[in-house]
């Protein structure tokens, strides 16, 4: 968030007006066709007044007649006023002290310059990293008004009214969703049609997100859809609520608000404004969490904050007079960098994902805000990089990614990655006319140790069983945790049959060998059952099915052995329930 930048480089010279006598139908008509949320009411070249979107809920949606009511009758007046030169946070306190959405920015001699929104401002304060670390259930809103498709447009109003709501959910007899916003109603407004109903009127169908979704992901589909509401929906598809654009910007700035705030009530009465924003920016500048590195237009480094020396490693003295690429991990290539700086002096601004190197020489990856610093000319005078390091998210990210496919307890591939582990060597021993063997093994009376000496002893004999299966076999073959005490092994690009034998009774003679839990002495062995591709059959599932069957019947046959599967042993065991 940047303290000394004011809202003159964000306002909007572009107004949209009409005069006092102008019905409402016609202004809202030229809001609705120039995308406008606000438009002012002049009168002789004087602006006397405003009238928004929020403002059409006041509105009598059943009488006609209230459309055609000159704008004059329901404007806010006086307009509230914003000098250009306000900065930034200065600005977002008044939006929220005043609860108003829209400020008209004017200069020294109270001439209009233009329009500044609530949006406008919280866009402005580089928040795109903590809308990334958020998930979508952090502002989600449950109360949200559900009407249905039939009811009139007056009584959904009354309804948006007595709700405190700027939208409502809109439920149609096939269960499906809609929704009715201030913007529907304002174009109905300008349509002068008060008897259409709210399931002609509403938008649909309701572009929704996940529940768990990040918020970022949200602002992103907010951007690219230009809309303000998104249904939010379970992990089940049942419709959980809505979020809106002004949930996520009230969200993200509560915390910088309430600190600007307190830190401008403690110096309003010692400091003039001018020495307030020097100050506060210092504060933010030393004391925020992100670091920040400030160059000159060559790019040369001429400050940088105590944050910045936290995670490079780097004292100021020793990167002051250097430029950033000291810190260049050797990960991105000059592609990257040159998209990088003709982004910068396109818009101005450049943000993503980079992977820099700390002064111990370990790489690590941070988000990284890039702004340029033009003078009164126009002129590049500075960059300033701010920067937060993202290693725990990153290394989150890939736990969740490994959890998805691993087994908690062993870390072996789970289910679904051995099931796309076989197909891939089915396909494979397919082309080169090899062969693949299928492994079931089953940890021979587990439920008693388990039992009785607890779960604790029965979670490590099961680990220690699942390491000595990795030994017993080549680094390219697969051994996986179905679950409980069960594993699967892939042998995959097996040349001869004959070498199966072998290591299936490595295994049965390495698993048996006794182990020491605890203080406890536990001897344990396996059960194996065996079948091979092509020769059992040419599909996974098969040749699971088949495994399973065999390993069934070594168990059967006395335990601490391996069978293979045979085709007389589908008659064996039809009584008994087969794992897939």
């Amino acid at each position: 968030m940047t303290a000394d930048v004011t809202i003159e480089r964000i306002v909007h010279p572009d107004i949209l007006s009409c005069a006092p006598d102008t019905p409402l139908s016609v202004a809202a008509q030229r809001m609705v066709a120039a995308r406008c949320s606000s438009i002012l009411v002049m009168d002789k070249g004087a602006i006397v007044g405003i009238w928004t979107e929020h403002d059409v809920l006041a509105l009598d949606a059943s009488d006609p007649s209230t459309f055609l009511a000159p704008i004059s009758k329901h404007m806010t007046s006086p307009v509230k006023t914003i000098h250009v030169a306000t900065g930034l946070g200065e600005a977002a306190l008044r939006f929220r002290e005043e609860k108003v959405r829209h400020f008209l920015a004017v200069d020294d001699t109270g001439a209009c310059k233009g329009i500044v929104t609530q949006t406008d401002i919280v866009l402005n304060q580089g928040i795109e990293y903590y809308l990334s670390l958020r998930e979508v259930n952090a502002v989600l809103n449950r109360r949200v008004p559900l009407v249905a498709s039939h009811l009139s447009l007056g009584e959904a109003v009354h309804t948006m009214r007595d709700s405190r709501t700027d939208a409502i959910v809109v439920v149609y007899p096939d269960g499906s969703h809609g929704i009715l916003t201030e913007r529907d109603v304002m174009r109905l407004v300008g349509a002068n049609k008060p008897s259409t109903n709210v399931g002609e009127l509403a938008s649909r169908p309701l572009i929704t997100v996940a529940v768990n979704a990040s918020l970022y992901h949200a602002r992103s589909e907010f951007t690219a859809r230009h809309i303000r509401h998104l249904g939010v929906t379970g992990t089940d598809g049942e419709l959980l609520g809505l979020v809106t654009f002004s949930d996520i910007l009230a969200s993200i700035e509560h915390d910088y608000v309430h600190q600007l705030r307190e830190t401008l009530k403690d110096r309003e009465h010692s400091l003039a404004l001018s020495l307030q924003h020097q100050r506060l920016a210092t504060k933010v500048f030393e004391s925020t969490l992100e670091g920040i590195v400030v160059t000159n237009a060559q790019r040369i480094i001429e400050s940088v904050n105590p944050a910045f020396t936290q995670i490079t490693g780097y004292k100021a003295h020793e990167v002051i007079g250097q430029t950033p690429a000291m810190l260049s991990s050797g990960r991105h290539d000059a592609t990257f960098y040159q998209k990088m700086f003709d982004e910068l002096a396109v818009n101005g601004h450049w943000q993503g994902e980079i992977w820099n190197r700390r002064r111990s020489g370990e790489v690590y990856p941070e988000w990284l805000t890039i702004n340029t610093v033009r003078n009164e000319e126009g002129e590049i005078v500075n960059y300033v990089g701010v920067f937060a390091d993202i290693t725990k998210r990153k290394a989150a990210e890939e736990q969740m990614q490994f959890l998805a496919y691993h087994d908690g307890l062993t870390g072996l591939p789970n289910r679904g990655l051995f099931l796309d582990r076989l197909h891939h060597a089915v396909s494979h021993a397919h082309r080169n006319h090899t062969i693949v063997a299928v492994m079931f093994i089953d940890v021979d009376n587990f439920k008693p140790i388990n039992d009785t000496l607890g779960h604790h002893i029965g979670d490590q004999l099961l680990q220690t069983v699942a390491q000595r299966l990795v030994a017993s076999v080549r680094e390219a073959d697969t051994v996986a945790r179905l679950g409980g005490d069960e594993f699967t092994i892939i042998l995959e690009s097996i040349a001869d049959a004959g070498d199966v034998p072998l290591v299936a009774q490595k295994i049965v003679d390495t698993v048996s060998q006794p182990m020491r839990i605890d203080g406890h002495d536990i001897t344990t062995t396996v059960s194996v059952g065996l079948s091979l591709y092509p020769i059992d059959s040419e599909h996974a599932e098969d040749l699971i099915r088949h495994a399973d069957m065999a390993m069934y019947m070594s168990k059967k046959g006395g335990r601490n052995n391996y069978r293979f599967f045979t085709a007389d042993m589908k008659q064996l065991v039809s009584e008994r329930p087969v794992a897939a």
